[in-house]
């Protein structure tokens, strides 16, 4: 099939990477125009893990390759995607005749929609052509082909299978289901707790704590997911628990990497700095979080302390503190 992938970050030259070995006619599109040639031109590596991009993907700045191609696949970070839709849509880029997966993580800040509602925003109509594809996926191992499963999620069963068929192989292992709305909270709210487990890496706790930040905050995840209509056991899958234990265990997160600064005492600047600028999705999703917690009246103690730690300047220390004395009550 011919697809088109929106950005050329470590995550998306992977996913680029891993349809052109299945056989598929591959394009990125890159929004800067000087990067976009330099990775056409192979100067340029599209992430430190992985290798060059093979000849047969093309990256172009430009428009036309979208309206004949047969998937577009979005893998931008969460805070562009309005701005990346209308953009495609002022340069008359038509969305609704064509299958779309999302491989964004995020909510977006003002709206508090989930990224596959902000693409229906923007193209009316094409809710149930949207697959989301998510779960524990560090690009640093896919482009290593290292065994990974993830899961395929949509309103339409057909589309998610057609999403399992895109992308399935003998390393990278796709399952499918309909709770996109499970899919896509899980995926967001992980990034804040990769966050939380970091800032305990950085205080120099050990084991026992990042386990509680972990069961705790998918308990949390769970509770905001049902709160928005999604199921419950869907928070004890791959998009879940899945992502959640890779993302905050991992040496690859750039997420668990700024919490990790930020509990040795760096600021939240300084921290995102650490990463090389980066993108660490979590820094936006916690304000998110916190504004639905605010919104739904959830009880979210981590999801607040992250943000205190954040935003208002709290101590960590003074945050676990916080955190541990809080009510007893029952699991």
């Amino acid at each position: 099939m011919k697809i088109t992938v929106l950005g050329a970050g470590s995550w998306g030259a992977t996913l680029a990477m891993l349809l052109s070995d299945n056989g598929h006619d591959v394009t990125i599109w890159e929004i800067d125009a000087k990067r976009a040639k330099d990775l056409n031109d192979r100067k340029l590596k599209p992430f430190e893990a992985g290798s060059l991009l093979p000849e047969g993907i093309k990256v172009t700045n430009t428009f036309e390759k979208f309206n004949s191609s047969d998937v577009v696949l979005f893998v931008i970070p969460s805070d562009y995607m309005r701005s990346t839709c209308n953009l495609l849509k002022s340069n008359g880029v038509c969305l609704q005749d064509k299958l779309i997966v999302s491989a964004t993580k995020g909510i977006e800040n003002k709206t508090l929609l989930r990224m596959s509602e902000v693409i229906e925003s923007v193209f009316s109509g094409v809710y149930n052509n949207i697959a989301v594809l998510s779960g524990p996926s560090h690009a640093e191992e896919v482009c290593r082909k290292i065994p990974t499963a993830v899961t395929s999620a949509s309103t339409n069963f057909e589309v998610s299978e057609k999403c399992r068929a895109l992308f399935m192989n003998n390393f990278f292992r796709v399952y499918t289901q309909t709770d996109i709305i499970g899919v896509e909270v899980g995926a967001a709210l992980k990034n804040v707790f990769a966050i939380a487990s970091g800032i305990i890496d950085g205080l120099n706790y050990g084991d026992n704590t990042k386990a509680a930040i972990v069961s705790r905050g998918l308990k949390e995840s769970a509770k905001v997911g049902v709160a928005l209509g999604g199921k419950e056991e869907t928070f004890f899958g791959l998009s879940g628990a899945g992502d959640l234990i890779v993302t905050c265990f991992s040496k690859h997160s750039r997420n668990r990497a700024v919490g990790e600064a930020i509990g040795s005492g760096k600021t939240l600047c300084a921290a995102q700095n650490s990463i090389n600028n980066m993108v660490a999705e979590g820094v936006k999703n916690a304000v998110s979080a916190y504004e639905i917690g605010k919104k739904l009246n959830l009880e979210l103690p981590i999801i607040n302390e992250v943000y205190k730690v954040l935003f208002e300047c709290k101590n960590p220390l003074t945050a676990v503190n916080d955190l541990m004395m809080r009510v007893p009550k029952q699991e």
